[in-house]
């Protein structure tokens, strides 16, 4: 199982300042890769991802540009930080203008050189997290088009993060400081849409009480986003063409020409040039829109990417979830399932399982009884039909005659139920129950084929294997 720490790579021809360095980056939970020369580091970097690299200027065999020049390719998404000597204010200048994010004063104390770290990787760019090469090189061509003001059109399945690589596109720019306007053309009716888009002045229609500025004109020096773009109106696009190619527009019961001054990035999960073969969106302005195309691979194939935002996305919502979820982290087996799993909701779906695990795993450990894919809360809760009657089980009355609150169990063979006392079951094991039926019933349905139940479960085969032989272990009867 790969390790889903952040992995910060040191340069330091010293080894006793390599050592101090490496101890303080993995007390702050960091995997620390030593590195005692540039060659060193060129391997370090072509192995796998780094996230932060920390430069010991004052040790440095070569010039510091040589670090840079040598690395260019690897280092656009790596934050940089340099330790220079405290009264060497020319390195610590020449380091900011070769591209580090931050210079710190050497002698190094432990406490801020940990803060330090931790302010890089909060500065890295929180959404579009990707390990996968492909998007590596997607965010790379994403952030080279970033630097020019050419209208992007993003492709990709829903729930991919189309939005979030756009926000990105708009963060790297030279707009940053502008606003990043985003609109969902599919989800707001025609009539309202055009009005949200171009704004009307005051009295241009009944209601009209005061001069409504458009997104258009609220993106100006900014980014407008228009999400799903392929839903337009027929009659709205023929609008938004003349607003796309004159880069001005009039606002609904007014005659002034407004400028504009926005760059527009659209994200669709049609095919828009099967679309525009079929006479449903125009060809003229899907030409304007697809200057330069970027399309978003859905998760399931680009796997390497799974785990680490799996991981951003607990540490997004565990602080929201009340303090037994302050600490949660995933165990071995949920992170083989989550690496497995075919995502067809792609990363809106993870964010959802990731949600719901920090609901049930009330002991601060996320395991794999608690990854509910869609459907599967609803096996879960048929086992608890008075889950909505328990109370907190300090205010439970002591049974004067022992009664007995009544769960469930699959039995395993028959799927039928049978009585357990509530006292000794949690919800983990209610939950496991329910993964196990699940599985009993497609393995009877397929007729026992474990390739094929492995595909319909969302799971490796091996690891439907370690399921079954703990199955067979509690002797539940297995479909051959």
């Amino acid at each position: 199982m790969a390790n889903t720490n952040p992995t910060v790579a040191l340069l330091d021809s010293q080894d006793t300042g390599l050592d101090m360095l490496a101890e303080m980056a993995s007390s702050a939970g960091m995997v620390a890769l030593p590195a005692h020369d540039l060659n060193e580091l060129e391997v370090l970097f072509g192995r796998g991802q780094i996230d932060l690299l920390v430069i010991n200027a004052a040790s440095l065999q070569v010039p510091l540009a040589s670090i840079f020049q040598h690395l260019a390719a690897s280092l656009h998404r790596v934050s940089v930080l340099v330790l220079v000597e405290a009264n060497d204010v020319a390195m610590a200048v020449e380091a900011m203008a070769l591209g580090a994010k931050n210079v710190l004063p050497l002698p190094i104390e432990p406490g801020r050189f940990k803060r330090y770290l931790g302010q890089l990787l909060a500065r890295q760019p929180d959404g579009f997290i990707c390990r996968d090469v492909r998007s590596q090189q997607l965010l790379a061509l994403s952030e080279r088009v970033a630097q020019t003001d050419v209208t992007v059109l993003i492709g990709g399945e829903s729930g991919a993060g189309k939005e979030v690589l756009a926000k990105h596109i708009h963060q790297a720019s030279p707009r940053s400081k502008g606003e990043f306007v985003a609109v969902n053309c599919a989800s707001i009716p025609e009539t309202m849409l055009e009005d949200m888009l171009f704004g009307h002045e005051k009295g241009s229609f009944t209601g009209a009480h005061q001069r409504y500025l458009g997104l258009f004109e609220q993106a100006q020096g900014g980014t407008l986003f228009l999400d799903e773009v392929g839903e337009l109106p027929f009659s709205l696009q023929a609008k938004l063409l003349r607003v796309v190619q004159e880069k001005e527009l009039k606002r609904l019961g007014g005659t002034e020409v407004i400028k504009l001054d926005a760059r527009i990035i659209a994200a669709t999960n049609r095919d828009l040039q099967k679309e525009v073969l079929e006479k449903r969106f125009r060809e003229d302005l899907y030409y304007r829109l697809n200057v330069f195309p970027l399309k978003l691979l859905p998760l399931k194939e680009r796997a390497q990417d799974i785990l680490p935002i799996a991981q951003f996305l607990l540490q997004r919502h565990r602080g929201s979830m009340g303090a037994m979820a302050v600490n949660a982290q995933f165990d071995a087996p949920a992170l083989g399932f989550l690496q497995s799993y075919s995502w067809p909701g792609n990363v809106r779906e993870l964010e959802n399982v990731v949600q719901r695990a920090l609901v049930l795993a009330v002991g601060g450990t996320i395991g794999l009884e608690h990854l509910l894919v869609d459907g599967g809360l609803d096996d879960f809760m048929e086992q608890i039909p008075n889950l909505g009657l328990v109370q907190n089980v300090s205010s439970l009355p002591q049974m004067a005659e022992q009664e007995h609150y009544q769960t469930y169990q699959a039995t395993g063979t028959d799927g039928g139920f049978v009585g357990q006392d509530l006292d000794n079951r949690g919800l983990s094991d209610v939950a496991r129950d329910s993964e196990q039926k699940m599985i009993l019933i497609t393995l009877d349905r397929l007729n026992g084929s474990r390739k094929d139940a492995a595909i319909e479960l969302g799971i490796s085969p091996r690891t439907l294997r370690y399921k079954l032989a703990k199955m067979k272990d509690l002797g539940m009867a297995i479909p051959s």
